[in-house]
């Protein structure tokens, strides 16, 4: 019988470890680097001349046990270790997880596009609403203003008006005036014209006397 090298010692310590944390606990975190490191180790002991290939078998399959116990599912950088059916099964679900993820993509873009668009056309209206609001604003305003204007031109036109027969008037009343004015003074010269009159016949009646 063939003695064990220090480095099937360990490979032997540390798969009897692994399998015993497989049957306690299979949520320790190291299972993932103790699996690489027993990859690595049967590797090296396979290389050697001293371990038979019934043995290395034994060891392959035991670290396959505890791979297929524990779950792991990662691409082993050593072929024999890899299960072609799991391989065909990560790659498939992979892709479908790749459909999946690209559908919900494709979805979430058409989301945004219908979003986008409800958005503009939500503006559109607005825009559409605010200058059908403006419009009639400055239609109505328009309207003031013209009804505005014409108020100002109707009273523009009355004071016009008015001014123009304040001036007929103010005329009128001049003219009444100078008659007026006229009329007095032939009547003061008639008054003064008799008192003359009467003055001198009086003064010619006392001579007399």
């Amino acid at each position: 019988m063939n003695s064990l090298s220090r480095q099937e010692i360990n490979l032997r310590r540390l798969l009897a470890k692994c399998e015993l944390m497989c049957k306690n606990q299979k949520d320790d975190e190291r299972f993932e680097k103790y699996i690489n490191t027993l990859e690595d180790m049967i590797q090296h002991v396979k290389r050697g001349s001293m371990t038979s290939i019934e043995a290395i078998k034994n060891y392959q399959k035991r670290v396959s046990n505890i791979r297929q116990t524990l779950g792991i599912k990662t691409i082993s950088k050593y072929e024999e270790f890899n299960d072609p059916v799991a391989m065909r099964e990560d790659l498939l679900g992979l892709r479908h997880r790749n459909v999946n993820q690209t559908n919900a993509e494709v979805a979430d873009f058409d989301q945004v596009l219908k979003y986008q668009e409800g958005l503009q056309n939500k503006i559109a209206e607005e825009m559409l609403q605010f200058t059908k609001s403006l419009k009639e604003q400055s239609e109505v305003a328009n309207r003031i203003i013209k009804k505005d204007t014409e108020v100002a031109s109707n009273s523009t036109r009355i004071s016009e008006q008015n001014f123009s027969k304040l001036m007929v008037e103010s005329n009128k009343l001049d003219e009444h005036s100078k008659k007026a004015w006229k009329c007095w003074m032939w009547v003061m010269l008639v008054v003064v014209l008799m008192v003359f009159i009467n003055m001198v016949l009086f003064m010619k009646v006392v001579k007399k006397d």
